[in-house]
């Protein structure tokens, strides 16, 4: 059987992206998102600030990259909820896994955020990766769907990353909080009939 060959140039390429965006999710996660500029990632990854803008032309097209491999750890998380669980620990277990990749990557998806009305794709990516989320959720607890188009919407709300971001910044309430919030807002608005 005659096997195709990888060019090393395109994998050394391709794990270098790697590299780029693992770093700069690493910077992200630990500290405040004013540090995630090419310099500083060049410095961490310890690679030159030119050989990222080979990779990536511009920030926007980073954050881009970035947020489809959020995407991914998103689509990843949710493949471990067992859908076919009793309604209760589904909405705990989607609560604690939102809650868990929300904290986590809270600087990035705040960052995107930041920066998504200077970039008409980042906007764009913005809205299909809620679109995508949405879809998860439903896909998780269908009984959503049964609902009304203003309760499906509370509810998702009531699980969105700027929900928790109030939660957790402005209330200050801790990820157990937060989680008790998600599954009690979840929880009322499903069992309304």
């Amino acid at each position: 059987m005659n096997k195709l060959k990888k060019d090393g140039r395109k994998l050394r390429s391709e794990s270098t992206t790697d590299h780029i965006l693992n770093t700069a999710i690493r910077i992200a996660r630990k500290g405040n998102i004013d540090d995630m500029s090419f310099n500083s990632i060049a410095k961490e990854a310890k690679i030159g600030t030119r050989t990222i803008f080979r990779h990536f032309k511009d920030q926007e097209t980073l954050q881009e990259n970035l947020d489809i491999k959020l995407g991914e750890e998103f689509a990843d998380a949710f493949t471990k909820i067992n859908k076919e669980d009793n309604l209760e620990n589904r909405i705990e277990n989607l609560s604690t896994i939102l809650i868990k990749l929300y904290s986590k990557n809270q600087n990035i998806i705040r960052w995107s955020l930041r920066n998504i009305w200077r970039d008409k794709n980042l906007r764009k990516n913005m809205f299909s990766w809620n679109k995508i989320l949405r879809n998860f959720v439903f896909s998780i607890l269908p009984e959503i769907l049964e609902k009304k188009k203003p309760e499906r919407e509370i509810i998702f709300e009531c699980m969105s990353f700027i929900f928790f971001l109030r939660l957790n910044i402005v209330q200050n309430l801790s990820e157990d909080q937060i989680k008790e919030i998600f599954i009690l807002n979840t929880r009322k608005y499903l069992n309304e009939n």
